[in-house]
This record gives C-alpha cells, structure tokens and sequence, in this order.
C-alpha cells in the first residue's frame, strides 16, 4: 500500500513546513452518486486546531483500492478510507478532515515516523473525533440503537468506583448484560437476539486496532458512526462494560464461542477509558490513575497492527514521555525495537514486562531473546497468570520511569562468542546495520530469590482438539495421575502445613476463588467433590447459562490448569503451575521484585565448559508456587541472613536457628517451621536469561 502512490507522491505531497505541521484534506460537498472531490491543504496544528475532524478506523484490505479526485491527481486508497470519506462528505459545504492514509506520505519513511511520532497532537487538537466502523449491517443497527439506549454515566461511574476493575470487590458487583433482571422485560428470544448483534457488533476489527487506544484516549469529544447511525464514545464504552464478565463466568451456548475475542475487545476499551478518566478529569472527575509506559503495552498482544513495530509506537503516543522509551524509526526492525524497549524496562527497575516474555508465548524460530516480550504475538492472555492483588512472590514491581541514574541490578550484557545464538532473519533484519541490532545477541542479568529443579510433570490438554466430553475425561485422568504422584511422597504434608492433597487442589486454582480473591485449604475440602464428580460425569449442562455450575468450577476455568499451565512437582517438594512446555529438568524460580514465578530451562553446557562457571538460562514463562506467592523467599532469606550455598560453618548456624522448624525465626514470619525444608532453594543470587 505504501507504494500504491509512489508515482505521484512528489508533486502531490510537497515538504511539511513549520512547527508541526500536518496536511488537511478537504472533501468538497457532493452528493451520494457524486465522485469524490477532495484537495491536500498543508498547515500546522498550531493554525488548524479545533477546526478539522480526525478520524479513526480499519484500513482494511489492500485488494480493492479506490480512486478519488485530490487536487489535480488521482490517488489510490484502500476501500475502507473511501467508503469512510463517503460517509462523511457534506451536500452542502465541504468538510476538513484528517485521514493517516492520505494525509501522510505514506512513502517516505521519514515523514511517515515524525507524523507518528505527533499523532497525540493531531489527535488531542481536533474538534472532534470521528470512529467510523464501516457499513451498517441488522447487528449494528440494533447494538447502536441498544447503546443509544444505555445510561452511560452510570457505567462509567461504576467503572471508576472499581478504580477501572481493580478494586474486585466493587467490580463483582457491576452490571451485566446476562444477569436475569437486567434486561427484564425482554423475552429469552428477545435477549437472545439482542446479545447476538450486540456481540456481531463489538466484533467488528476496529475494535481489535492497536491504534484505536491513542486516537480516542487522547480526543474528548469522540463520535462513533456506523453507516447512519452515530452515538457518542461513551455509549460504546458502555456497552462494552455489561457485557464484561464480572469473574469467570460462562456465556450462553449462542455466543459462547465469540467470548474470548470479546473479551480482548473489552480490554481494549477499558484501556481506552482509563485513559480517559485521566487526560479529561474536568469530564470525568478528579482522578488519581496513572497512565504508565508498562501498564499500556502490557496487554498489547491482544490488538491488530499491520507493522508489528505499531503496536509499540501507537502506546507510546499516549505518554508525554514517550521518548525516554524510543524513538519512532520504521527503519528499525521489530525485532530490535522490542528487545530496545525490554532494555529499558530493565534499566527502570521494572520486571512486570516479563508477564508478557518467555518462550511460550513467542514462535519457535524467533530471533527476540526469551526474556522480551514478543508484542507481535497475537494472543488472549490466556497463557498469562492472573495478579491477584496480594501476590508479590518476590516483591512488588515498581511503575516503570526512567530514572535519571541506573539504580536498577539488572542489565543487558554481550552474550559470549561460544554462546551466540542462531536463528533465521528477515530480509529487514539482515539489511539493518545500527547498533541496537547487537541486543539479539544479550542475555539478561536478573537476581532470583529462589529456584529448584522439576522431578514431575503432570498432563496436559489441547482444547482445541476434541469436545468437551473427550477433554474433560482427559483431564479427570490427569488429576488421578498427579494424585497417584503425591501418594508415592515421603511426606504426608506440604512446607506450608496444608496436607499434600489440599496442597495440591489448591494448586490447580492457584489458591483463588472465581473473584480472584486468595482462598485457604476450607474452601477446596468445601467444594472439590462437588466439582470433580460433575467433571467425572462429563460436565453435564456445560454450555447451559442457566444452569449453575459447581462453586469452584469458575476458579479452575481461570487458572488455565491442564490446559495452558500443567502441574509440576520439584526436587525440595514445591508444587507448582507451569506452562505446558514445561519438562522435567526444568527450574521453578523466583525473581526479585517480580510479583510471580518463573519457569526456567538450563541450557546445556557449551563444548570448552572452561570459560564458563554460571549458567545460562531460557525463560519459559510464568508459574505458581503453592506457599511462596507472598513474598515468603525474600522474607525467609532476610530473616535467616541466608545466603546462597552457604559455607558449612554459615548452614550450622542457620539450622541452630531454626531449631527444626521450632525456632523463633518462624514464629517472628508467622510461616510453619516445616519451610525448613525448601531453606536451600533460597538466597540470592544472578541468574542469566538468553
């Protein structure tokens, strides 16, 4: 598409001149059968602001572009841009919008980055904001007509007394479209038909566009059209937010299969809104949210971008700091843009990026290495461990800034000559030659807390493959084989003295309720036959909404347990949830000022093992501890003074201190003197992640 132009970009786009200066087009009045008029008008922000519209919307397949009259040429735009500019032609007097597609020279790349570069301001100065969504259809006419319907000052109002879903307590209760009494007066084929479109409707791909959260986050006065229909944005987002679950709930069987792409268009719009509450508090009221560099990108990998560099560049247009991250070069690969910009969360003291790293969640051939996160990954989230607020397994991560002195003990070093890895690269990566590109050869220095090798793996199961049935006994198989594991311990009870099966039930649901809230061993032993029979039996009435199901089946859905995490036992007896990739062999681990776990894979040692004394190590992903998601690592540590491997002399004076297990040392931290077990799994030390 870049290119589609290429021969009249000369003469049609002339140099941008002046303090930040963008092009205008001005679509001349016309009628419907009328062809388009319209003409390139160059300006600054400074002179246009407040009198043009900027737009926002899908540009959609390349395979059917149309031509239109600008100025004294003819350009080629792709055929959403067209119907778009259609919509928006006045009969009676010409209108100034500002469309990315025409309005930049999309070939030159050095235009293209500075007005990318600038789009907060294009965007934050215009009169208005128009969403278009394309050509209306019998979904949208009955979803807008819905959200036209809706209070939306109540649901943002809930949404900022959850404070934006993070307060769970508040946010269980918001409103939610399929709960009995909120749409009473409707019949069941009524709301049937309802949610269908209204559904249809949030599907539609400008709601999944990476760019959509700065082109709205930053407009107040923001209108979203489909065909005829129009609505302001916070009809929309309130539509959005009754259709988010509250926990994990189950919609209807009828639309029960769009919920996971729903799910990541609610996300988005939640991401939007926040955003706003921010920048337009004379709108929404006083608010103390912080729109952060790492809370925006965190969960990126859900939207769509066309140039995998976009869903980076697009986040940072919403900071005013932007620039301490990187800088906007389309020359750069992705690739080395997103192991830049992981260098520099490092560099800021921060690990939570890591939510987003390891190797189950990038491709196989990838050239990133495993500890950045792979943002070009089109993912749900799902092999993502939910964050409780109360777990800080090796302390709390901080917000990402860029500090003006490193203050941070991690960093970003040359991986050695006999390490170097190999992977395929493409054709712009290999024609790239700036300086940046050597951090695909780097490895991460980062200090764990804790770690142990893994002697037991349990099953796992595609959900992709099969139905419900065929999967559900699957994993009912898997449960009785992890099971019959535990049963061959030398230990009847588990460090943190729940019983080895409490432990382990508790492990599966990462010891949370369907809410998220952290739970103890009463709340299995209350629940678990209730659930598992139902599971036996083949999860009887599964897609029934109707129907309830068992109390903790909720809390096991979230957790992803046998399905993207599997069970895990180790050397010293933690048990664990892994990602699915996870083999025996491999390390659990904690980071310091990492809220989660870790799993790790040991690389074999290089052929002259001489020059090397510390291994390397891949990261795999994210993992739960059972009894050590609470800061117990660093807490035990500090306590004992432990220090890693520690001399004979060093371990005497620790297990004198500990006095097995009924030392005042366990009673200061409130934790059984059964830890005593996993004492040398702990200390701080560096590990180096490739």
């Amino acid at each position: 598409m870049d290119q589609w132009n290429s021969k009249i970009a000369s003469s049609l786009y002339q140099p941008l001149e002046g303090d930040l200066p963008i092009r205008l087009l001005l679509i001349h009045p016309g009628e419907p059968s009328q062809p388009l008029k319209t003409e390139l008008v160059p300006t600054t922000l400074e002179n246009a602001q407040g009198c043009y519209d900027a737009t926002s919307y899908t540009w959609g397949s390349p395979e059917t572009p149309e031509l239109i009259n600008c100025g004294d040429s003819q350009l080629w735009v792709q055929r959403n841009a067209f119907d778009m500019m259609l919509d928006l032609r006045r009969p009676d007097r010409p209108r100034r919008v500002w469309i990315d597609a025409v309005c930049i020279n999309q070939c030159d790349l050095d235009e293209r980055a500075a007005q990318v570069a600038m789009m907060h301001h294009i965007y934050r100065r215009a009169g208005a904001t128009w969403v278009w969504l394309g050509r209306a259809d019998e979904h949208s006419s009955v979803a807008m007509a819905y959200a036209a319907t809706l209070n939306a000052e109540t649901y943002v109002r809930e949404f900022a007394d959850s404070r934006y879903g993070s307060i769970l307590a508040r946010f269980v209760e918001k409103s939610y479209f399929f709960d009995p009494s909120f749409n009473a007066g409707l019949s069941d084929s009524q709301i049937r038909d309802l949610a269908i479109a209204i559904v249809n409707f949030l599907n539609r791909p400008w709601f999944s566009r990476v760019w959509i959260q700065q082109e709205v986050s930053l407009s107040e006065n923001t209108q979203v059209a489909c065909g005829p229909d129009a609505v302001a944005w916070d009809s929309i987002f309130a539509l959005a937010w009754i259709m988010g679950p509250r926990y994990t709930e189950t919609w209807p069987d009828y639309v029960h299969s769009q919920l996971d792409s729903i799910i990541n268009v609610i996300v988005a719009v939640r991401g939007i809104q926040r955003a706003r509450h921010y920048y337009f508090q004379d709108r929404y009221g006083k608010s103390s949210n912080v729109v952060g560099f790492g809370a925006l990108v965190e969960n990126v990998s859900r939207y769509e971008a066309t140039d995998p560099r976009d869903r980076i560049y697009a986040m940072g247009n919403i900071l005013a700091d932007s620039k301490d991250w990187f800088d906007v070069d389309y020359r750069v690969p992705w690739e080395v843009l997103y192991t830049d910009v992981a260098t520099r969360f490092l560099e800021a003291n921060t690990l939570r990026f890591l939510k987003n790293a390891g190797r189950i969640r990038q491709k196989s051939d990838t050239a990133l290495p495993s500890w950045v996160p792979d943002y070009s990954h089109k993912d749900d989230g799902s092999y993502m461990i939910p964050l409780p607020t109360l777990w800080k397994a090796g302390g709390v991560s901080s917000d990402p800034f860029i500090p003006p002195v490193r203050t941070s003990r991690s960093k970003v070093s040359p991986l050695p000559k006999g390490r170097r890895r190999r992977f395929p690269m493409s054709e712009d990566l290999k024609a790239f030659k700036g300086p940046k590109k050597s951090l695909l050869q780097s490895f991460a220095s980062i200090r764990c807390l804790m770690s142990d090798r893994i002697t037991y793996v349990g099953d796992w199961v595609d959900t992709e493959e099969g139905n419900v049935k065929t999967n559900v006994a699957r994993m009912v198989e898997g449960i009785k084989r992890d099971v019959e594991h535990i049963d061959t311990l030398r230990t009847t009870a588990y460090f943190n003295g729940d019983t080895l099966l409490d432990a382990y039930r508790l492990t599966l649901i990462m010891s949370c309720d369907a809410q998220q809230e952290p739970i103890r061993s009463n709340y299995t032993r209350t629940h678990w036959d209730d659930w598992f029979n139902w599971y036996e039996q083949g999860c009887p009435g599964y897609w029934d909404a109707n129907l309830k199901h068992p109390a903790m089946d909720p809390a096991f859905e979230s957790s992803g347990a046998m399905k993207t995490f599997r069970f895990a036992v180790t050397e010293h007896g933690y048990f664990c949830l892994a990602p699915r990739i996870t083999e025996i062999g491999d390390e659990v681990a904690i980071l310091q000022s990492y809220e989660l776990a870790v799993t790790l894979r040991r690389l074999p040692a290089p052929s002259q093992p001489q020059a090397e004394t510390d291994p390397f190590f891949e990261l795999l992903g994210d993992a739960y501890v059972h009894g050590m998601m609470e800061n117990e690592a660093r807490c035990i540590t500090d306590e004992f003074n432990y220090k890693y491997e520690p001399s004979q002399a060093q371990w005497r004076k620790i297990l004198e201190a500990s006095d097995g297990g009924r030392g005042e040392p366990w009673a200061t931290l409130g934790l059984s003197g059964q830890y005593e077990r996993i004492l040398k799994t702990l200390g701080a030390r560096t590990i180096r992640l490739v």
